[in-house]
């Protein structure tokens, strides 16, 4: 089966029959059934608005899996359901054909080969599509999949988020989920990645509100640092609710403990902490 993603576009209206020089396209509750020019059924479209994004998924009966045909049932499905349209942002799922992708290139897509995907994972809606900038801090009009290669020159967007209590002037931790596959167990200031789109003061707010149930009252921007594929914006939040109204998020931590400056500094120079996030916040450490 194919996935392909049109981001940020939404289904257009249902037509009830369409025929092609070889191909016909017929409307079957939410499906649309593929048709041969012998009137033999050979597989079917179905469409999904889900996140804001149109999931087109595609399948064909295995006697009929070949690169020609692929091509051409795609090729007129786009042409007679949007009219050729130039899609901004394109995401197609493995194993599509390399004749298939070229042609979709040339005749639905602007040719930058940058904000054209071929993803080994089926996109749905629990894949986190994540900002992108290049290397002046610019967006990029297209996301990142979790867990995708990101291209040379691009990086994928994050935000540290160092909570202080302003009535303690105490700084929050985390104990990351002993279940987490990247360093299970340690101690962290709060982060995450940047929604597709999100403005950076929105993400630092969310993963706060998120992963520690407070709200951020105000905030301050500490440092922009690019390491290999990443780009981390660190922030100071701060908040002014009781100590004891964290809320850990089920999954991401299993333990808090509010620290002082000098508690927090320590922390930071010992092994209990994620490496990377140790030396990120060792290097802004006295500006909070």
């Amino acid at each position: 089966m194919i996935h392909l993603v049109i981001i940020g576009m939404k289904s257009n209206k249902i037509i009830e029959e369409v025929h092609s020089s070889r191909i016909k396209f017929k409307y079957i509750d939410s499906n649309i059934d593929v048709y041969n020019y012998n009137n033999e059924k050979i597989g079917y479209i179905n469409e999904k608005d889900i996140n804001n994004d149109l999931i087109i998924e595609f399948d064909l009966n295995e006697k009929y899996h070949n690169q020609g045909l692929q091509t051409e049932i795609l090729r007129e499905y786009l042409r007679y359901k949007y009219l050729w349209q130039k899609f901004e942002n394109m995401i197609i799922s493995y194993p599509l054909l390399e004749k298939t992708k070229n042609v979709l290139r040339k005749r639905y897509f602007i040719n930058d080969n940058k904000k054209f995907y071929i993803t080994k994972e089926i996109y749905l809606s629990h894949v986190e599509k994540l900002s992108l900038f290049d290397k002046d801090l610019k967006l990029l009009p297209y996301p990142n999949l979790r867990g995708e290669k990101i291209l040379d020159n691009t990086y994928a967007g994050i935000v540290d988020v160092i909570i202080k209590n302003i009535k303690t002037n105490h700084y929050l931790t985390t104990k990351r989920d002993i279940k987490k596959v990247t360093s299970p167990g340690l101690w962290e200031i709060t982060a995450g990645g940047i929604d597709y789109n999100e403005p950076v003061e929105h993400a630092l707010v969310r993963e706060a509100k998120e992963e520690t149930g407070l709200d951020i009252i105000d905030y301050k921007k500490l440092d922009v640092m690019i390491i290999k594929d990443l780009v981390y914006f660190i922030y100071i939040g701060y908040v002014s609710q009781e100590e004891n109204e964290v809320k850990l998020q089920v999954g991401e931590t299993i333990d808090y403990k509010w620290r002082t400056k000098d508690e927090l500094v320590e922390l930071f120079n010992t092994d209990l902490v994620p490496p990377r996030q140790k030396i990120r916040i060792n290097k802004i450490i006295d500006k909070i």
